[in-house]
């Protein structure tokens, strides 16, 4: 199967480069079906798992919105599977933020087998809304636009 290496999203002129975070992990008997394959729902969880890293490093960590009053559900989810993960096999799962205009955050995730072939991409659109409301922000909320900054700022280039 011919892996996507392109982005899925289109690059905004002078943007500064993704933020990625890379959890490691390996396939436990619980994630797998009879066959001894990775269930196909599991990755969608390896995908939050490193997001929810990648968030903890750069202040969108779970409480980090608690406490802001904002909310981040996601209105998009994508993913290609291009080769199984087995039982007991060791893999990487990278998380990156993509620069975007506006109240949304968008996400690219690859899991990565141990001989550096893909076995997985994807991405997801997570949009912000007042977490008292339920209703859209139009323009960044705060949590937000101090991630912008940062970003600019290049604090996230050595995200371990």
């Amino acid at each position: 199967m011919r892996v996507k290496t392109t982005e899925y999203f289109d690059k905004i002129p002078g943007a500064p480069e993704p933020v990625s975070f890379e959890i490691k992990r390996r396939v436990s008997f619980n994630e797998v079906d009879i066959m001894g394959i990775a269930w196909y729902g599991q990755y969608a969880i390896y995908f939050e798992q490193a997001q929810t890293e990648l968030g903890r490093r750069c202040g969108l960590s779970f409480n980090d919105f608690y406490v802001s009053g904002v909310r981040a559900p996601i209105v998009k989810f994508h993913i290609d599977y291009y080769q199984p993960l087995q039982l007991d096999e060791e893999f990487t799962v990278k998380a990156s933020y993509l620069w975007s205009e506006g109240a949304k955050i968008n996400i690219e995730y690859a899991i990565i087998k141990g001989d550096g072939s893909i076995a997985t991409r994807g991405y997801t659109v997570q949009m912000f809304i007042d977490g008292k409301n339920n209703q859209p922000y139009i323009v960044s909320p705060e949590i937000l636009e101090n991630l912008r900054k940062r970003w600019k700022n290049g604090e996230f280039k050595c995200l371990k």
